[in-house]
């Protein structure tokens, strides 16, 4: 049985259905939820926010919220904020007035201003104000520092197509302008909808949270630009019912890289760990090859092997001693010889899992090493970066012991020609497709990833990976499928743990293998 846990993703008209069916319009089930949503929104924009920057001492908060449900979350969102901070201040800039709002949305509104009266200032509504006051206020907004946190509640997901005139320029307005230091939305960014507009320009955020349900709009490429990272806030909803579960587009709940943290058993040994081989490097690439041995081990395998050309062995040695280093000839170019193959072979049959690629570079050479040595093993497999090549792949038979880890390009270069993503999804074994937003294809699934951080846009952290994946393989307890979709939780949590600490620019990938133990201990 799977210890990944993962729920499914719906259109804007099947989430409606579900909550239906969920809530069967009792507003006091609909109200509990929706302080669930809020909270869980301000929670989570307090812990994104520290990826800018430290959290000021009185942080200024900017709501924009409609009269639909997503406007209570937000409202809801923004006393949570004020309760936590309190020298915080708030801004709600309503699209209509509180009369005019839904029921639990007017009483959102109510609760905020019983709360914090004095630390919150509602403005005229938007929808009755002309696009020279709106254009007034955003430009006094400006004049006076701005916001740290803008929360988008405006437009929820049964809003119709299109904007109109004042809301369509109030939001242009609100995105062109520079002092919101971090911008997030409830659900999806307002305007956007289950069908995409080309003409429509929704509102611009850099987290969308998407409490409950995540709906199909999120995933649309054409909307990455306004969504920004996209974060799953799992309310539970989908522990009550198994209507959708045999839903092949998911989303991977964080919770469940908590089955990784387990005390190890009194009596055990290292070789109940795993013993991973590694087939990795050249003299041009030796720090991927660090990487990966750094990601297998920070992730515990037991063993690791590592082969590499015989010119970086003592330094490899000196700086990653945990590992036990065997030097294979090399060509003239610096990566590994096809006459190593038989020492390299002296270490399959001990092996629990191979992983090949970080760093062997593009020479021919190598290639047909790493082929030899592929079509030798018949444990499980992680191919990454220059082994991810259709000759190499070839070699293998059958092909469902295989976890594949490309991305963007190396996916194309593996499709020779057909859709990567109808590749990806028919593969036998499984596909780790590593991009902004990173999907595991296996078991006829697509397990979205929805955590991380755009500090993993280096070098380096696609070798991190491929060595945290394949030690979990190693240890053999669990599925291809699981391991490649735990070890790219722990990769992604790990990285959000440094970006909060240090934030996004002043940091690099090794010290995303420094926060994995934080990551695995701590619930965030």
């Amino acid at each position: 049985m799977s210890e990944v846990s993962s729920d499914p993703i719906l259109s804007c008209a099947e989430a409606l259905a579900y909550e239906g069916n969920l809530f069967r319009g009792d507003p006091e089930q609909e109200w509990n939820a929706m302080n669930r949503a809020g909270e869980a929104v301000a929670d989570a924009a307090l812990r994104d926010m520290r990826e800018l920057r430290t959290i000021p001492h009185r942080p200024r908060l900017l709501v924009l919220a409609g009269k639909g449900h997503n406007g209570g979350d937000a409202l809801i969102a923004a006393k949570r904020f004020l309760r936590t901070i309190p020298t915080a201040r708030a801004v709600v800039w309503p699209w209509s007035s509180k009369g005019e709002c839904r029921a639990l949305t007017g009483r959102a509104f109510e609760e905020l201003i019983e709360f914090a009266s004095n630390r919150t200032e509602v403005l005229a509504c938007a929808q009755g104000t002309s696009v020279e006051e709106i254009k007034a206020a955003i430009e006094a907004f400006e004049a006076s520092g701005g916001f740290d946190l803008l929360i988008d509640g405006l437009l929820g997901m049964q809003s119709k197509p299109g904007l109109h005139s004042p809301m369509k320029e109030w939001i242009s307005m609100i995105n062109s302008m520079d002092a919101i230091s971090v911008r997030v939305a409830v659900d999806l960014p307002s305007g956007i909808t289950d069908s995409v507009d080309p003409d429509v320009e929704p509102v611009r955020v850099d987290f969308t949270y998407c409490p409950g349900i995540v709906k199909r709009p999120v995933m649309l490429p054409e909307n990455l630009k306004w969504i920004g990272r996209a974060r799953y806030l799992d309310l539970g909803f989908f522990d009550a019912s198994d209507m959708q579960t045999g839903k092949a587009e998911r989303v991977l709940r964080t919770s469940s890289l908590r089955c990784l943290r387990r005390l190890r058993p009194t009596d055990c040994d290292k070789r109940d760990f795993g013993r991973l081989l590694a087939v990795i490097g050249s003299r041009k690439l030796g720090g991927a090859a660090l990487m990966c041995a750094r990601g297998a081990l920070n992730a515990g395998v037991g063993l690791l092997t590592c082969c590499v050309p015989e010119s970086l062995h003592a330094s490899f040695v000196a700086a990653c001693p945990e590992a036990m280093w065997v030097p294979v000839p090399e060509s003239p170019e610096g990566s590994m010889a096809l006459e190593g193959l038989g020492l390299i072979r002296q270490h399959l049959s001990e092996a629990d899992a191979l992983v090949v690629g970080p760093g062997i570079g593009p020479d021919q050479e190598s290639h047909s090493l790493v082929r030899e040595v592929v079509k030798l093993f018949s444990g499980p497999i992680l191919l990454d970066a220059d082994a991810l090549r259709p000759r190499i792949l070839d070699a293998i038979e059958p092909q469902d012991n295989l976890v594949l880890t490309p991305h963007a390009g190396e996916i194309k270069r593996l499709a020779e020609g057909l859709d990567p993503m109808n590749f990806a999804r028919s593969f036998a074994g499984v596909v780790l497709a590593k991009g902004s937003r990173t999907v595991i294809f296996g078991g006829g699934k697509a397990l979205h990833l929805f955590c991380g951080s755009s500090l993993l846009a280096r070098g380096g952290s696609g070798d991190l990976l491929s060595g945290i994946v394949s030690a979990l393989m190693a240890r053999g307890n669990r599925s291809n499928l699981d391991c490649a979709a735990l070890g790219a939780l722990w990769h992604a949590k790990s990285a959000e743990a440094l970006a909060r600490q240090h934030g996004q620019e002043a940091v690099t990938v090794g010290q995303v293998a420094e926060y994995m133990s934080f990551a695995l201990r701590n619930d965030f």
